[in-house]
């Protein structure tokens, strides 16, 4: 297959590698470096660049992600967990596997719930520092503690009386309970280069 005639099946936020890019500090800039994913319709139109991973999985082989590969995980992931980029490189084989298993529409949908907690917290609280870090934890926290974190920062700023354009104050809240449940489940909430 070559450039437009890709047959992408449209999750452009779940990279071919298994990164989470609808969790990716660069899906929710605003201006000429925001990304909008891996491979989205139109995307070479665009002057997107295929990564390795999206050339091998959705340009050659047709595939939505290396998850449909009989020969996942191949060497390409040698090493793909041992740094980061933009977002944590980390949950991408363990995502593999959940599309392998569950099916992507499964896998997506749970995603599409982080995201909705995403955008909360980045509505919320974020004093522009955080997106990264609300970024990290979306991506690398359960499910149920980023509900329980975010329900509880949203409990304490009402009981503290701490309003919507304070954000700074907001923040240090919401980090707080992210660090707390990170720390209680050893997962850290940093990059690695």
């Amino acid at each position: 297959m070559s450039g437009t005639e890709v047959h992408y099946k449209g999750f452009p936020t779940i990279g071919a590698c298994g990164i989470d890019c609808g969790l990716c500090p660069r899906y929710y800039t605003v201006g000429p470096s925001k990304c909008l994913g891996c491979a989205p319709p139109g995307f070479l139109d665009m002057g997107g660049q295929w990564c390795k991973m999206t050339r091998c999985a959705v340009r050659d082989r047709g595939y939505e992600t290396c998850a449909e590969c009989s020969e996942f995980p191949c060497y390409r992931f040698e090493g793909w967990d041992a740094g980061d980029s933009f977002v944590s490189h980390l949950n991408s084989i363990a995502n593999l596997r959940a599309i392998r298993e569950r099916g992507i529409e499964s896998f997506a949908e749970q995603q599409r719930k982080r995201m909705a907690l995403l955008e909360t917290m980045l509505g919320e609280f974020d004093e522009g520092r955080s997106k990264s870090f609300c970024c990290l934890a979306t991506a690398l926290l359960p499910l149920d503690e980023l509900e329980t974190a975010l329900s509880a920062a949203r409990r304490d700023v009402a009981e503290q009386g701490i309003v919507l354009d304070d954000k700074k104050s907001r923040a240090k809240v919401l980090h707080g309970f992210l660090d707390s449940a990170a720390e209680r489940l050893g997962v850290m909430l940093k990059l690695r280069k």
